[in-house]
């Protein structure tokens, strides 16, 4: 399936932008907290996860282009992205949490700002004995926003794993949850470790009201995984499909033969689910950008 008109006529945008050598800027007409707005009115926000395989695309090559491209070509409000790295030989010994977010604010006009927690680190310093990186060769998780976003909370889980999380001031101050599960059919065991810890956090934040959970669980839906994350979260690809409102790969898959990536919620204060997309991202930039496809949900909150 291809991306909605939308996205495309982003991508011309975005290429126009670049072509005249654009800058990024501070403020946004389009984001969500850019004027003020009505109590009890609703906002509309987009939310995305992505797993950039550390800046790789299908062909397996090496350039964070396709990962920024992806991300200003879709325009969330906030993208959860798993697998950055930084001070890693094999990606350049680039800080890619602060290199994407420099390149969304050139190719977009608009000033996008980045959070970052490692999950782990090696005791390579190759890069910083090299003169191109200032720590040890880490990875981990984080968020892009085109607004500034209060500082992270997290959960440590099994086996070096994490539940990172912030809110989006901009939609009432929805908390959005991001993480990546432990991979392959031998993980399930850490898995369902990490979600014994991970679920009664994410579902206590902010009490009762409506938050996010997003990310690559490397489970897929008939899993005790996803059973234990279904019991308190809506799965909104699931809710969309029902609705009539999911766009794109309409089998769901979002990895090789798998849907392991998920947008879950909890549909308390006021949040509702209005569209969801699998993006495929060769229409979009030309090649995959990742082994995974994104997805971006949008939701009104009160």
């Amino acid at each position: 399936m291809r991306p909605t008109p939308s996205i495309l006529n982003a991508v011309a945008a975005i290429a126009l932008l670049m072509a005249c050598g654009s800058s990024g800027s501070s403020g946004s007409p389009g984001s969500p907290g850019s004027s003020p707005t009505a109590p009890g009115a609703s906002i509309e926000f987009r939310v995305m996860t992505f797993n950039i395989q550390h800046g790789l695309n299908g062909a397996g090559q090496y350039d964070l282009k396709y990962a920024a491209q992806t991300i200003a070509a879709v325009n969330p409000d906030i993208v959860g992205v798993q697998e950055l790295t930084r001070n890693h030989p094999s990606y350049n010994c680039e800080d890619q949490p602060a290199k994407i977010a420099q390149m969304l604010s050139a190719s977009t006009g608009r000033q996008w700002y980045s959070i970052y927690e490692q999950e782990w680190f090696t005791p390579s310093r190759e890069c910083q004995d090299g003169g191109r990186g200032d720590g040890p060769e880490t990875e981990g998780s984080g968020f892009f926003a085109h607004e500034p976003l209060p500082a992270p909370t997290k959960t440590q889980l099994w086996n070096g794993r994490m539940g990172l999380m912030t809110t989006l001031p901009g939609a009432r101050n929805t908390p959005i949850i991001v993480t990546h599960l432990a991979s392959g059919t031998n993980g399930q065991s850490d898995r369902l470790r990490q979600l014994d810890a991970l679920i009664p956090w994410a579902a206590s934040r902010s009490g009762s009201g409506a938050k996010l959970l997003i990310g690559d669980f490397n489970s897929l839906p008939d899993t005790p995984e996803y059973q234990r994350v279904s019991a308190q979260f809506r799965d909104a690809w699931v809710d969309a499909v029902a609705a009539g409102t999911a766009r794109g790969r309409m089998d769901g898959i979002t990895h090789k033969s798998s849907r392991i990536d998920y947008i879950f919620y909890i549909q308390a204060g006021g949040l509702e689910l209005r569209t969801i997309e699998n993006i495929t991202t060769p229409a979009l930039i030309g090649t995959e950008a990742s082994d995974h496809n994104p997805l971006v949900a949008t939701f009104a909150v009160k």
